[in-house]
């Protein structure tokens, strides 16, 4: 009988072998936001080519604006800024007065922002927009980078979010 056993052992230990090479072996993108100054960060799981955006009050006009990214090999491009407001166009270097301005300019796999004092800040990825001042305080540095990640950590990673998010509301 102990014989018979320890074929279906290894068996079972090949396939929990190749299970595992198989998970470690996939990777998913994903657009981390981490605070690099205080130790919180989240984690969003997006397509080769998503686009997300990033509404935000302008901290020397006073007036929204909109830069609309786009995730593509690895690297993140501004595609569009938006704003009602000539001046703030002016200020980014576009000419005219018409709101939307396309543009396709790389800013590498990451870009950094600073939590403004009072301006609103947020981050709309599909259909999850957060408020930057959820993760950092005023005055805080947030990166924002697309990342490929084994898929066993982005599965982890996403987990531990959910407890903590539910945690804060439990609490709040």
């Amino acid at each position: 009988m102990k014989k018979r056993i320890w074929p279906l052992f290894a068996w079972i230990g090949i396939l929990i072998a190749a299970g595992g090479v198989f998970l470690f072996s996939k990777t998913v993108i994903v657009l981390s936001v981490s605070n690099l100054d205080h130790p919180c960060s989240l984690v969003f799981k997006i397509a080769p080519s998503e686009h997300f955006a990033m509404f935000y009050t302008h901290s020397i006009y006073d007036v929204l604006v909109a830069e609309t990214f786009e995730s593509r090999s690895g690297n993140i491009f501004l595609k569009s800024v938006k704003t009602d407001s000539p001046a703030v166009l002016e200020y980014y270097g576009f000419e005219g007065t018409e709101p939307l301005k396309d543009i396709n300019v790389s800013l590498g796999p990451s870009f950094t922002v600073k939590v403004g004092m009072r301006q609103e800040q947020r981050l709309a990825v599909g259909e999850k927009t957060i408020d930057l001042r959820t993760i950092a305080d005023q005055g805080d540095r947030i990166r924002v980078g697309v990342d490929a990640v084994a898929l066993p950590l982005y599965l982890l990673s996403s987990a531990f979010q959910y407890i903590k998010s539910h945690a804060s509301i439990k609490k709040g």
